[in-house]
């Protein structure tokens, strides 16, 4: 069966869940049965449902739904619009332990580790009578990965943070001190590698969207690089790439594609399984929503900068409009006629004033912009928003480019691996890349998935980049009128080392009894 949305809440298997890192209650979610680790994980049937909740969380809105790419913010590809201030705070760094995207973020990420950690402690007590042995060695390593993925992103948000296993479910000890990032690595890395020992190469027809070996050993390298272990990085990366399994898919454009394409693609080597909302037990992120613009359904909160769209190559075409959707762009399927303001009455609106079109118009963004990658509409024509759109998280192309890092930070050569990305957007091949090169093209290969912050912080670690000359810069809109290359968000203050890393939030320390402490600088 696919991802689907099971109404399934995990929490009433360990009796009532306490959501890890301290919170003293279970999250308001209303469980559809009445299940006690006594009643269930009895058999094949139960663990499959239990695994599928594990998934589930990555649907929440305040989770990867959405709530990660509010620190994505940071960066200086997209701007912030809307009105939440708590985005605003983060964006300007001027954020404080009490924001409440800074507080949410922490026990959804809980949440699915504890769903992870009872799928290990009980997918093996099932008997060997009631499970395949293969489908009970995947789902072992579909929670171990599950799990890693969360304290990953964890610790690079806030750094050090609580770590949660199996003997803190079991003793019922979960008011525990906050340990170091790289001990909370070494955690990620240690579930990683039973997953991709566990993991199978591929999936059926009716399993995609599961998490395979290949998943598990992008994400092995990208936790390398992390840690500035290069050739782990490469080994585990060339899994990948020498893989068939997961090319990179003929197209760019059908990674962001809904429908055959999108399904078939094997680079997605971890994506959020979106399905429409007719589909039985669908289940949908609200990614679409919050980057689609407001007059088109969503609500439009992240606009891309003129400087990231200044990024793209003159012949980079495919790249750029698969990734950027600009005033007078038009969508396939979009039927949502927009009245043309006074606003909007310039160039090819001039004399347009009070009709209605489907184009992007300047009203809609703050800086000219907006990510095409999260947005796409119903071939029926009814308007609607096509949530079958997949979310990805990791693909093959960022692989590519952490080997093509790796190799150029331990004086080699990563001209293959970032000619192979480019090579497919028909672009020119390099030859001596640099750390330059391999900057610029991580960037327009992958803008708007959450990747460029926690790559700019990684290098102004190294020393690569500054970042508080990069982010003393204004972020500008358009040069195009009515936007005239106005300044969106004004040159903002990054501060070492407070600003590497979010406060622990407030309401944690203070149910943990001061247990968990606060992060420095804050």
């Amino acid at each position: 069966m696919r991802l689907k949305n099971f109404k399934l809440i995990i929490s009433a298997f360990s009796l009532g869940l306490f959501l890890l890192g301290c919170i003293k209650h279970p999250l308001d979610q209303t469980p559809t049965g009445e299940y006690t680790t006594g009643t269930y994980w009895r058999n094949q049937s139960d663990v499959i449902a239990g695994v599928l909740g594990i998934y589930n969380v990555l649907y929440t809105e305040d989770w990867v739904g959405h709530d990660l790419y509010a620190y994505d913010n940071q960066s200086n590809d997209i701007a912030m619009d809307g009105n939440h201030p708590d985005m605003i705070s983060i964006e300007s760094f001027n954020a404080d332990p009490t924001l409440q995207l800074i507080y949410v973020t922490w026990p959804f990420a809980y949440e699915q580790i504890e769903r992870a950690n009872n799928a290990l402690i009980y997918i093996p007590k099932v008997p060997a009578s009631a499970i395949d042995p293969a489908i009970q060695a995947r789902s072992m390593g579909e929670a171990y990965f599950l799990r890693a993925h969360a304290y990953f992103i964890l610790s690079q948000i806030y750094g050090d943070v609580p770590l949660i296993l199996e003997q803190n479910v079991q003793s019922e000890s979960y008011n525990v001190r906050k340990s170091a990032q790289d001990t909370v690595w070494m955690q990620v890395e240690s579930d990683l590698l039973k997953a991709a020992a566990l993991l199978p190469e591929t999936y059926n027809a009716a399993d995609k969207g599961r998490v395979s070996k290949g998943a598990a050993w992008g994400m092995l390298s990208k936790l390398y690089l992390f840690e500035n272990n290069f050739p782990a990085a490469i080994t585990y990366g060339d899994s990948v790439i020498n893989d068939p399994n997961y090319a990179l898919a003929p197209n760019y454009t059908d990674n962001f594609t809904p429908g055959v394409q999108q399904a078939m693609s094997p680079e997605l080597l971890f994506a959020v399984w979106n399905q429409n909302s007719e589909i039985a037990n669908s289940a949908q992120s609200s990614i679409s929503i919050y980057f689609t613009p407001g007059d088109w359904q969503g609500w439009g909160f992240h606009h891309p900068t003129q400087n990231f769209a200044d990024e793209f190559e003159t012949k980079d075409t495919i790249r750029k409009q698969a990734t950027l959707i600009s005033v007078g762009d038009t969508i396939p399927f979009q039927t949502n006629l927009t009245t043309i303001s006074s606003a909007d009455a310039y160039q090819m609106f001039s004399g347009m004033t009070g009709q209605k079109t489907g184009r992007f118009l300047p009203s809609m963004s703050n800086t000219g912009y907006c990510i095409k990658k999260y947005t796409a509409f119903m071939p029926s024509g009814d308007g609607n928003i096509n949530f079958d759109l997949k979310q990805p998280l990791l693909r093959s192309a960022e692989v590519y480019l952490i080997v093509a890092e790796a190799k150029i930070r331990s004086s080699g050569s990563g001209d293959a691996e970032i000619n192979a990305v480019r090579s497919r957007v028909g672009l020119a091949p390099v030859s001596g890349a640099g750390m330059t090169q391999l900057m610029h093209e991580k960037r327009v290969e992958l803008g708007g998935e959450n990747v460029r912050w926690q790559d700019m912080l990684r290098w102004d670690k190294a020393q690569i980049i500054d970042l508080t000359t990069i982010l003393n810069q204004p972020k500008l809109a358009s040069p195009l009128a009515p936007f005239n290359g106005s300044v969106d968000v004004p040159a903002r203050t990054f501060v070492r080392p407070k600003d590497y890393f979010m406060p622990i939030p407030q309401e944690i320390i203070d149910e943990s009894n001061g247990v968990i402490t606060q992060n420095i600088n804050y």
